[in-house]
């Protein structure tokens, strides 16, 4: 299994944050520099963290972004969703399944998601950001 670049590169953002001086934003430029990737790439991911209203943005010369709540209000699973949608570790998780009557391993890929979203529901971003 993979965890996709956008997570990735999400949640070290998101840690980021996490870590300002309470009423400090971050440019997306300066984050980009820090974790060397594409700025535009890091506009996209700010701009669904902010769609997920976890992130608040302010334009100008001090602008940037920040957490629009406290870091130990943020689970990790709602940066994964915001970022990717809801976790499903196969197509049939969350719906209809075209071999169900005779698939076999939907119990596997069942118990193997349960405990990664509870794990995800449970991991605060404060936790992840120390």
């Amino acid at each position: 299994f993979r965890v996709s670049e956008r997570n990735h590169f999400g949640l070290i953002l998101m840690t980021h944050l996490a870590k300002l001086s309470p009423g400090s934003f971050l440019s997306l430029k300066e984050a980009a520099e820090d974790m060397s990737m594409p700025l535009g790439y890091l506009e996209e991911i700010a701009g669904l963290l902010k769609t997920a209203e976890l992130v608040q943005g302010r334009q100008g010369p001090k602008g940037g972004y920040r957490l629009a709540k406290p870091a130990q209000e943020i689970t990790a699973k709602e940066i994964v969703e915001a970022l990717e949608g809801p976790v499903a570790f196969v197509a049939c998780m969350d719906g209809g399944c075209p071999v169900s009557g005779k698939c076999h391993s939907k119990k596997l890929w069942g118990f193997l998601q349960k405990n990664v979203v509870q794990t995800l529901n449970e991991t605060r971003l404060s936790e992840i950001s120390v």
